[in-house]
């Protein structure tokens, strides 16, 4: 081969990278753009307080109780920090299992007070204990595999799961009955399939603290649903965002197993329920607004569930590089776990009670 070849082959290449590569670039531009909808930024309804450090960025937030956060370690799966958001004042907590041979991979810790539950759904096994000596015995073990669960009461725990029969995600109910037995329901007819019925349907799962009524809210679609402690439907609401249906690419693999292509729009990435009303984290931007805001802050838009309405939105800031990787609301306070800070936000109680009036 001749250099003149040679070198017309290592143009065309170069071209053809960079053509890939600006095509890669214009869709990620287009999945966070949308100008179907406008948003309501208000002045101010949520205000700094303070950021505080928290030395790690493996904590998550496990749980709330009145003005304390507790905060989980994916590296320290048995270590909590409990967050006085009033005084700033920090515990550290260890906690103890009963019986300890069991191996565990992805062990969660998640609070519905007056008790706390450490559960591995891929065991699968849950702890359940009490937060006054922070001790737990196994609750049950080898009922049901699961990707995600939230505790509602000291008896409920409510899980993602695949239905064995269907090959779908499907929620469910984990309880234990008057007479100590535990049980297992499934609802197929909550997730609404689109494409495969697994990725397609997955999502954020949120509770109210009193665990009386429950969110999920889809990650590739414009949609939440509300249900009650039954997994009873109680609402399905769009929000402002217009993607309906997912729009997403699912591979078979050799093993029959599946995996998503990339680029993915993800409509919604994190959520949290406050009573009457919902906030959702978007990804994408709207009519009027800034797209370098997408890489600045987290947009965090606000729901009324019982006047199906959109209220407004807000943003919660970056610091320094690292970006919101998960939010809660807890009393008047938006909190929020920016890489090993943790940052507090407290609402326009005006604002928020007009959002709040039915």
């Amino acid at each position: 081969m001749t250099s003149k070849n040679s070198l017309t082959l290592l143009v065309l290449a170069l071209v053809s990278t960079g053509i890939v590569v600006i095509l890669f670039l214009l869709s990620e531009k287009e999945i966070h753009r949308n100008n179907a909808f406008v948003r309501r930024y208000p002045h101010h309804p949520v205000n700094k307080v303070y950021d505080l450090p928290i030395t790690y960025n493996s904590y998550y937030i496990s749980g709330r109780h009145h003005h304390k956060l507790y905060l989980g370690n994916s590296t320290a799966p048995l270590h909590l920090l409990e967050v006085n958001l009033k005084t700033k004042d920090t515990q550290h907590i260890s906690i103890t299992l009963e019986p300890k041979h069991l191996r565990f991979h992805n062990l969660q810790v998640q609070l519905q007070y007056p008790y706390f539950f450490v559960s591995d759904g891929t065991t699968p096994c849950i702890f359940r204990g009490l937060m006054e000596d922070w001790k737990a015995k196994l609750w049950t073990e080898d009922l049901a595999y699961f990707d995600k669960s939230i505790p509602l009461d000291s008896n409920t725990m409510v899980i993602s799961t695949i239905d064995s029969k269907s090959q779908t995600t499907t929620l469910g109910r984990i309880f234990q009955k008057n007479t100590g037995e535990m049980r297992v329901t499934l609802r197929d007819s909550i997730l609404e399939k689109q494409i495969d019925g697994v990725f397609d349907v997955d999502g954020i799962m949120t509770a109210t603290p009193n665990g009386k009524t429950l969110s999920y809210v889809y990650f590739y679609r414009n949609q939440f649903i509300i249900m009650d402690s039954q997994l009873a439907i109680v609402h399905r609401q769009r929000t402002i965002d217009t993607v309906q249906n997912a729009q997403l690419d699912v591979a078979i693999l050799g093993n029959n197993s599946k995996q998503i292509a990339a680029p993915t729009l993800t409509v919604n990435k994190m959520a949290a329920i406050n009573q009457d009303l919902i906030f959702i984290n978007s990804t994408r931007i709207g009519k009027y607004e800034e797209a370098h805001m997408l890489k600045e802050a987290a947009i965090i838009d606000v729901y009324n569930w019982k006047k199906a309405t959109y209220e407004f939105s807000f943003y919660i800031y970056n610091i320094n590089r690292d970006r919101l990787k998960n939010f809660t609301v807890i009393d008047n306070y938006v909190v929020g776990l920016i890489g090993n800070t943790l940052s507090v936000y407290e609402m326009d109680q005006n604002q928020f009670k007009r959002a709040s009036l039915e």
